[in-house]
């Protein structure tokens, strides 16, 4: 055969590959994003139907932590000295890490685990009678695997000790178990007041708000964040509560509360109060209805203000002092903000809901616009790719670059550089 010929072979052979990369993002450079898998495949992976990223952290050892949900938690690390992501152990006998990985002023890390908030609810098929029975049979379904639950578990875990084993899936993480916050609850979010030496957590699905005392080792119920029991969704079986927590001025703690106000915890005087300040997002004034819109995640910029999303799929930002919320607008027609993180000063977000793919969102302070980066897709063919679809996390490491967890039933962690 001559060389032209085999020019023309070549070339026929290379349409169809090309044809069937149509589908990578347009919306950007693709070599701004990469992903890595959950440890060595078929070696210490961290399983499929355990891989699901629902935290993550970014160290002040440089490290990424995340923490997965599903048949069984994972801890792990993504280390950028060696670019790999190495599995850390599994939290024997939890199902899930849901936004609920801190650190403190010493660098230790503390692990909120529970039940894996993804599995499927077994519904009745009769709901109660009544105007309410839909919802109040809906609420015995959600807390029937939470009657035997004895409740998740806190762990600490100390990365300058642990981080040096490289253990098997089997294996379990070298956590020490500091007990159950709230009993009959999981652990739904958690943040950290590093300088007060206390963490701060939400239960699922009573939705107590609970406070860690690191130095003393209790916990204690400071009450309940919302007393009325909703589905305001987008998904249905789950109750709304909201899924995240944030350290504010003078050491209070703020999170959302009844009829969508912003609300906080004042340890002067040990009572939650509201702001009077309501989240954006879709509300129903109509005759029996009872919902609002829960918020999603918190980042704090470097000068203290605060970033917020909701699960209507609205950006604002809060000023603590000056008690002011201001609507920041919404990226796409969908519910929910499934993350959020803040890059070089631009705040990066994966919308959309749990029945689509999430798409990746920029927005700019400065403008105040947004910026549709599209799907999160990778291709290093003929190597490795993958397109992902859903996400429940990010964090942002040292140099800048984002990280974002996917949450299916196999995984993995993607990068993403601004």
């Amino acid at each position: 055969m001559n060389t032209l010929a085999k020019i023309a072979l070549l070339s026929a052979a290379l349409v169809p590959a090309a044809d069937a990369q149509h589908w990578v993002n347009p919306e950007f450079e693709t070599h701004r994003l990469d992903l890595r898998d959950l440890g060595y495949p078929e070696v210490n992976q961290i399983p499929a139907n355990s891989s699901a990223i629902t935290s993550l952290l970014a160290a002040s050892n440089g490290k990424i932590y995340g923490g997965t949900s599903g048949e069984e938690a994972y801890l792990f690390l993504y280390d950028a000295a060696i670019n790999k992501v190495r599995h850390l152990g599994k939290l024997a006998g939890q199902e899930g890490v849901h936004h609920a990985l801190v650190e403190d002023a010493k660098g230790m890390l503390y692990i909120g685990a529970g039940k894996n908030v993804f599995r499927e609810v077994e519904l009745s098929r009769k709901p109660k009678p009544g105007s309410n029975g839909v919802a109040a049979t809906l609420w015995e379904d959600v807390k029937r695997p939470y009657a035997g639950y004895a409740g998740g578990r806190l762990f600490r875990y100390d990365p300058s000790i642990a981080d040096r084993q490289v253990p098997f899936p089997q294996d379990r993480c070298a956590a020490e178990d500091l007990g159950i916050p709230v009993p009959n609850n999981g652990i739904y979010a958690m943040a950290i007041d590093a300088a007060a030496g206390v963490i701060y957590g939400i239960s699922y699905p009573d939705g107590r708000l609970f406070a860690h005392d690191i130095a003393g080792k209790k916990s204690r119920d400071l009450g309940e964040i919302d007393a009325d029991v909703f589905f305001h969704g987008p998904e249905r079986d789950w109750r709304s509560l909201p899924r995240a927590l944030v350290t504010g001025d003078a050491h209070r703690v703020y999170t959302s509360g009844k009829g969508g106000y912003l609300v906080y915890y004042d340890p002067q005087d040990g009572q939650i109060h509201s702001t009077g300040l309501r989240l954006p997002g879709e509300y129903y004034p109509v005759q029996a209805y009872t919902g609002h819109p829960v918020v999603e995640a918190f980042v704090k910029a470097a000068d203290g203000l605060i970033y917020g999303a909701s699960s209507d799929g609205f950006l604002f930002s809060f000023e603590p002092e000056k008690r002011r919320l201001t609507n920041l607008g919404k990226p796409r027609v969908s519910r929910r903000v499934r993350a959020l993180a803040m890059s070089r000063g631009r705040l990066y977000l994966v919308a959309g809901e749990r029945i689509e793919p999430g798409r990746l969102f920029s927005f700019d302070p400065k403008d105040r616009g947004f910026r549709d980066l599209g799907v999160l897709a990778v291709d290093r063919s003929p190597y490795y790719s993958w397109r992902g679809y859903q996400f429940d996390s990010m964090a942002t490491g040292p140099d800048g670059t984002v990280y974002i967890g996917e949450s299916e039933r196999r995984s993995h962690l993607f990068l993403y550089l601004p």
